[in-house]
């Protein structure tokens, strides 16, 4: 049985993003002896700006991705073309001034359930709990003796468990909110495998938390209705121009000096402007970089037809560049 709990109207006083319907499965679960699991999705660097009155998703309107909050300065960020908007007070579609943002990770979410159940066996398994092969195996044991298990993507994966009666997603826009043109694709087969992988699925009860209810992936994954998501996808990719429609590569470049990063991908771009002379290529230069281990990253995102052909003139350049890398969707 589905249940699709809408969290601007049921909510805790404990966490706003634990249901009190959740609460009272949890501690049904509990009393009978059952395993109850817990997913959210690890990326907990990125956040939506949403209504709660209207529901309206703040997204790119380029990208058609949800676009991220950064904190300094405070604004709206696509993290596909850069593109950038203030925090709006009221809300673009309603002119509520109900606005709020999503942001929850896996260790915010165990200490609110511990504190509410602490007489209750409760376990957390994702990448920091899990790192050799020593902690899978300890992993195994405590989730036997478990009452409630925590759980990120990794769930998906080499565990397979008996006597769970409750499955709830957190907050599936955690997932949505990832900047990739196919994350809506991700997200669905995500929830699929995470539901289908137990057996006697009609015997349990899964509920999926969220603050855009209204969402069209989450009916096409309750009313098992593939069809209508693949066709509307397929229709939101033609518009978008996007994967299978046209070809999609990133060039991305690293370098520890973040003017160095910046500046040779504008470099690059003049270059690959020069080169699109009937203007038929999709160019896009990121100039909002990412930090990964101490190197600052900015990345081209080119879209069109017959892209190989195209780059067939700076094939050197990245080829002997080790610190730009192309990859093609």
């Amino acid at each position: 049985m589905y249940y699709i709990i809408n969290l601007s109207q049921d909510w805790s006083k404990q966490n706003k993003y634990i249901s009190n319907t959740l609460l009272k499965k949890l501690e049904e679960n509990i009393s009978k002896w059952h395993k109850s699991i817990i997913y959210i999705n690890r990326r907990w660097e990125y956040s939506c700006l949403f209504c709660k009155d209207c529901q309206h998703l703040y997204k790119c309107n380029s990208c058609d991705i949800s676009m991220s909050i950064h904190k300094n300065p405070k604004r709206l960020v696509c993290h596909i073309c850069g593109f950038t908007k203030d925090l709006d007070v009221s809300c673009e579609k309603c002119k509520s001034t109900n606005l709020d943002y999503a942001w929850v990770w896996t260790e915010q979410i165990e200490s609110a359930i511990k504190k509410i159940f602490p007489k209750s066996n409760i376990f957390r398994l994702d990448t920091d709990t899990i790192k050799n092969k020593t902690d899978k195996i300890n992993a195994l044991e405590n989730i036997k003796k478990s009452d409630i298990i925590i759980w990120t993507k990794m769930i998906t994966t080499w565990f397979d468990l008996e006597n769970v009666n409750l499955i709830a997603v957190i907050l599936l826009e955690q997932e949505l909110i990832i900047p990739k043109y196919n994350i809506e694709e991700i997200t669905y087969n995500n929830i699929k495998q995470l539901i289908w992988r137990w057996r006697n699925l009609d015997e349990k009860e899964i509920i999926i938390q969220t603050f855009l209810s209204w969402s069209d992936t989450i009916k096409s994954i309750t009313e098992y209705n593939y069809k209508h998501f693949f066709k509307r996808t397929l229709e939101e990719r033609r518009l978008f121009s996007y994967p299978p429609f046209t070809d999609l590569v990133t060039l991305e470049f690293r370098d520890q000096n973040e003017e160095k990063s910046l500046n040779f991908c504008k470099i690059l771009k003049n270059k690959l402007d020069i080169l699109n002379i009937d203007n038929k290529y999709e160019i896009l230069l990121n100039t909002k970089w990412f930090k990964k281990n101490n190197q600052y990253h900015h990345k081209i995102i080119i879209k069109w037809e017959n892209l190989r052909t195209f780059l067939e003139d700076i094939r050197s350049e990245v080829l002997r560049n080790p610190k730009l890398s192309l990859s093609f969707d």
